[in-house]
């Protein structure tokens, strides 16, 4: 078996097949598109975006290509490879190129890879909560920004990037902060005697960039399960003291996303 290196371009929406000694193994994965679903074989495989995984790594988004760990995507020889959308766009594809000598089959953990790619994969939510014109947010009040519930046959384990965009008016460190609850239980500090509840909404970048905040917030350290049936919510809660009002004649606006793993559980 020969090995090569992988990194190319796709056109999203464009059918391509491998060739007959060819097995592609896609580790990280980019694009220029707001929303994409790989697909092998007439089988779809979670989603990206290019908010969490653009093309490149660039000081306007220190992210890269998405690196998708232990589920990568496996195109064996003949079969085809997918990237729909509903916009035209480019996927950036990063891996290797295994070249099968004769009689040589796939090997085995590659092949369980490829059985599991409609069962287990990473994809994203993503929800925009814009508040009414003028509206203040009373001190300690929390909004609803997303809510995330598994079937009875999933589970869902938050492993990587959380990101919170916030416009409508001027804030700083202390002012909100996002608050994760698990079946209405928050997962940080019952009461402000140690603190700010929750974690700055200054820790999420959405993206990180070179002139804000370069270190991107991810879970991969800690991460949340979601058991089936169970719900996951995210809240902002203003932690600055006092109302927080937006610039006159504007609205607040919270943009979230959440990258998690979908797994099969039956």
């Amino acid at each position: 078996m020969k090995v090569y290196r992988l990194d190319k371009i796709f056109d999203a929406n464009t059918q391509y097949r491998a060739e007959e000694d060819k097995l592609y193994i896609i580790t990280k994965i980019g694009t220029d598109l707001s929303d994409v679903k790989p697909t092998v074989a007439g089988q779809k495989i979670g989603a990206l975006s290019s908010d969490f995984a653009p093309l490149h790594k660039t000081s306007s988004n220190l992210l890269g290509p998405f690196d998708l760990k232990d589920l990568y995507i496996v195109v064996p020889p003949r079969k085809q490879l997918l990237f729909e959308s509903g916009s035209s766009g480019k996927v950036r594809a990063i891996g290797k190129i295994l070249e099968l000598e004769p009689g040589e089959g796939i090997p085995s953990d590659h092949l369980a890879r490829y059985d599991a790619h409609g069962k287990n994969y990473y994809t994203y939510a993503t929800n925009t909560v814009t508040l009414n014109t003028d509206e203040s947010i009373a001190a300690d009040r929390e909004i609803s920004l997303i809510e995330l519930k598994p079937t009875s046959i999933e589970k869902y384990v938050l492993d990587s990037i959380v990101m919170l965009a916030i416009s409508g008016g001027s804030y700083s460190e202390g002012d909100f902060a996002l608050r994760f609850y698990l079946d209405d239980n928050p997962l940080d500090i019952l009461e402000s005697a140690m603190g700010r509840k929750g974690i700055d909404a200054t820790a999420f970048p959405y993206p990180p960039k070179s002139d804000t905040e370069e270190e991107p917030f991810t879970l991969a350290d800690m991460p949340i399960e979601v058991e089936p049936d169970h719900t996951l919510s995210i809240k902002l809660v203003n932690t600055s003291g006092s109302a927080k009002s937006p610039d006159s004649g504007s609205a607040w606006s919270f943009k979230i996303l959440v990258v998690y793993r979908r797994l099969q559980i039956s």
